[in-house]
């Protein structure tokens, strides 16, 4: 429970809303890197790039016992999941529309009403489940009718990075009771540099010149940045958990489609169609409605 001290709600939403903003801009590099690398030499520079601001930090906030990690079978699971979400992430938005993989993404809170119910750790009402699937009406609505061009890989590794998130989403609620965030966010990104590495080495895409056919250094620039914007989004996210509660921050979440969607049109001229517009707008209704029936399930408990 957060010391009443420190509730700060302003500060925590502009905290938060900078990591979103921060996130898109990390998309957009990625789909920018993904013409020139593979995947897992992104991933491999954001994780281990990532990784020296926050264990400063740690080691500043929290003394000698920044490592510490009290729940591990539970850090173990989030660190798989929170891996394989982001991964399947930068997959999609280097096959698909930034726009499209944002909206495929938000499908993660019907997928956390689903894990939740199977998890046994909430029961869920026929509305919230009647809403779970309108929204994936909505994911139909964006999907069809498939024409010739379109991208499989991308759609389903959209929609498999909403639901590994989803399932990092309730590991990373319960590893919050026992753990640091950013001793927790360390961790994480410590496995996703070593599981990226490892799978540079087997897919053969572990060459520090970045291949012979696309050797092109002025990548470098790019992978800094990445590394580095990581860490602080990492940081905003934990400091905005610090300064309200998640239940007041989570509305804000929703504003992943605005940003990711102008970030699309801005930067890769994406065009927005009536389906698209159908389709977002009823996956963002059952997240909302989703999100009202839990806060009033919770006021009741």
């Amino acid at each position: 429970m957060l010391r009443s001290e420190t509730q700060n709600f302003p500060l925590a939403a502009t905290l938060l809303v900078s990591e979103l903003v921060l996130g898109f801009f990390l998309a957009s590099i990625v789909k920018t890197l993904a013409e020139h690398l593979a995947v897992f030499q992104i991933l491999l520079f954001r994780y281990l790039l990532s990784l020296p601001i926050l264990i400063l930090w740690a080691r500043l906030a929290l003394g000698k016992e920044f490592m510490r990690i009290t729940n591990k079978p539970i850090m173990a699971l989030r660190s798989i999941c929170g891996f394989l979400g982001l991964m399947m992430w930068f997959i999609a938005v280097s096959h698909i529309d930034l726009s499209l993989a944002t909206a495929l993404g938000n499908t993660m809170p019907m997928f956390i009403t689903i894990f939740v119910v199977l998890m046994g750790q909430e029961l869920v009402g026929p509305r919230r489940a009647i809403a779970v699937a309108v929204g994936f009406v909505g994911v139909f609505i964006l999907l069809f009718p498939i024409s010739v061009d379109f991208n499989w890989i991308g759609t389903l590794s959209a929609l498999a990075g909403a639901l590994f998130a989803a399932l990092m989403f309730i590991f990373i609620r319960l590893l919050g009771k026992t753990d640091a965030a950013v001793t927790t966010a360390i961790w994480y990104n410590s496995f996703g540099a070593l599981a990226s590495a490892l799978l540079c080495l087997v897919f053969g895409s572990f060459d520090m010149r970045f291949g012979a056919e696309t050797a092109d250094y002025n990548l470098m620039p790019w992978l800094l940045g990445l590394g580095l914007m990581a860490s602080f989004q990492q940081y905003a996210l934990a400091q905005s958990h610090y300064y309200a509660d998640a239940s007041a921050l989570a509305p804000l979440h929703y504003l992943t489609i605005p940003i990711g969607v102008g970030f699309g049109v801005l930067l890769f001229d994406e065009a927005l169609t009536s389906k698209f517009v159908i389709g977002t707008a009823i996956i963002l209704g059952a997240n909302i409605y989703i999100f009202l029936r839990e806060r009033k399930y919770e006021q009741v408990e």
